[in-house]
């Protein structure tokens, strides 16, 4: 047990000296994300501004939600940045040979090869959104932000579990990830109350594709809105779902898997 923990150690530890090796392209992509993720804050902030109040939601409301989504995909990315190029750079190109000879589970190698520092940037404005309307929110039980952190990376474990599961279809059809790129695409709802959506959509993003459980939901149990809290309570289940069920589907594929060299 101890070589493997050992191993990845030194992955993720190489992983991090290589990025700070090269701090000119690390601050500038860092600065490149912050300045995406801004873009869709001041869109939101001017929005409330002419719509004080949206379907019942305040401003408040709304930011703290965004920003709590927003941290959730940070964490998406520099945990599970490794999944956005399995296929393209394991699968098709060759790499996951490498993987399998170590005695190491080839998915925790992917991940701790490709943790994004340049990402905890977006993390860090999302937690400055949300301490920025959390004074504007509605009262709630203090114990509740201890949960805080918990939620996030249950929210981040949603999404990398769902993520997780598409890669493994590379392992079968062998293309590129664009069924990934549709999750990433999806994901830009879960950064709104999900009652804002058509009624179809919503059922998508709960039921059929649980996005909703990667930003609102979890958002929820600090919104001071309690209809929707059972929905926040459940996040860590659906959580444990979507990694055990990717996770499956992941190994599923490897063991259905022909070495480029087959």
């Amino acid at each position: 047990m101890s070589q493997p923990i050992a191993i990845l150690g030194g992955i993720a530890r190489q992983r991090i000296l290589m990025a700070l090796a090269y701090r000119g392209d690390l601050l500038a992509s860092a600065i490149s994300n912050v300045m995406i993720v801004s873009t869709g804050l001041l869109f939101l902030v001017q929005l409330m501004r002419q719509v004080p109040a949206l379907a019942g939601w305040s401003q408040a409301q709304m930011v703290f939600c965004w920003g709590f989504a927003e941290c959730a995909v940070g964490l998406v990315y520099f945990i599970f940045g490794g999944l956005f190029v399995t296929n393209h750079r394991y699968v098709l190109g060759g790499e996951l040979d490498r993987l399998l000879v170590r005695p190491v589970d080839a998915m925790a190698q992917i991940l701790a090869e490709n943790l994004g520092l340049d990402d905890v940037s977006v993390v860090l404005v999302g937690l400055c959104v949300m301490a920025y309307a959390a004074p504007g929110l509605p009262p709630v039980e203090a114990w509740r932000w201890l949960l805080l952190p918990f939620m996030l990376l249950s929210a981040a474990g949603v999404v990398g579990g769902m993520l997780m599961g598409f890669v493994s279809l590379g392992l079968r059809l062998h293309h590129r990830g664009t069924a990934v790129g549709l999750v990433t695409q999806l994901a830009i709802f879960n950064r709104y109350p999900i009652d804002l959506f058509a009624r179809p959509l919503g059922w998508l993003l709960t039921a059929a594709l649980p996005l909703a459980f990667g930003g609102f939901y979890p958002a929820a149990m600090f919104l001071g809105r309690p209809e929707w809290v059972g929905f926040a309570a459940a996040t860590p289940a659906v959580a444990i779902f979507c990694l055990g069920a990717g996770y499956l589907a992941w190994k599923s594929g490897l063991s259905r898997w022909s070495s480029t060299g087959s």
